[in-house]
């Protein structure tokens, strides 16, 4: 009953939402630090492009090197590949094939709300992750991958009700079929990004991508993730650093 309404809620915002340009700089980089070095590779939409940032070192893969490096006492090489409007079958094609070759240490994938906008079933959802982890891993070695988790799209502060609403039902279900892939698939693993009533402050101007804080945050919380369930190396190796935000 409420799809007709969301529905022309949705074309309107098409034609009137702010556009926030991709952040300026390089999508690669390097956190020198005493250990030894590793490779952190991330694919995906928006957020993992900068939107709404003035740099790319404001950005999520940037910062994650930072933590990474300052926590593990590594040294992290990264690159991101990824684009605003990309959808997981578009990222297969046209943003893996841009990271450069060779062994990578971990793998991030950004994606969902573009396939949540386009009302992706889980099934097919699954079914694309699947495909870009298996090419990536082709690509780049057997590397533990993180999906990160599908922001509930009811708490963006640009979605006006019902389409909040749908929308929101919408990204759950591709967060959880996510879920669910991961705990299916060796070294695949799923860090949900909780939102609630007072994540408005983590959203840009435009009411639908993170700004620095919400990056910082984000960062943050996948740091603690890699670090709490080892995903590269026991935690013996770990220095802790206490009170040390990435970036």
């Amino acid at each position: 009953m409420l799809s007709p309404l969301a529905l022309r809620q949705g074309l309107r915002l098409k034609r009137t939402a702010q556009r926030l340009p991709e952040a300026e700089g390089p999508r690669q980089g390097l956190v020198s630090a005493a250990g030894p070095g590793l490779r952190l590779l991330a694919v995906g939409e928006s957020p993992l492009a900068g939107v709404g940032l003035d740099r790319q070192d404001q950005a999520l893969t940037a910062l994650l090197a930072q933590g990474l490096a300052s926590v593990l006492d590594h040294s992290v090489s990264w690159q991101a590949a990824a684009r605003g409007g990309v959808t997981v079958k578009r990222c297969l094609v046209e943003l893996a094939p841009r990271l450069d070759p060779g062994p990578a240490s971990l793998i991030i994938i950004g994606l969902g709300v573009n396939d949540s906008t386009r009302f992706r079933t889980p099934r097919r959802w699954q079914q694309g992750l699947a495909e870009l982890i298996t090419e990536l891993r082709r690509r780049h070695g057997p590397a533990p991958v993180v999906l990160t988790g599908v922001p509930d799209m009811q708490r963006f502060p640009l979605l006006p009700e019902p389409l909040a609403l749908i929308l929101g039902l919408r990204s759950r279900l591709l967060d959880q079929a996510a879920a669910d892939l991961a705990a299916s698939l060796e070294q695949v693993y799923h860090a949900p990004l909780p939102l609630d009533a007072e994540s408005t402050a983590l959203f840009c101007e435009d009411g639908f991508h993170p700004n620095v804080e919400g990056h910082c945050q984000w960062a943050e919380q996948l740091v603690g993730f890699v670090v709490e369930r080892e995903i590269l190396g026991k935690r013996s190796t770990v220095r802790r650093k206490a009170d040390r935000r990435p970036g």
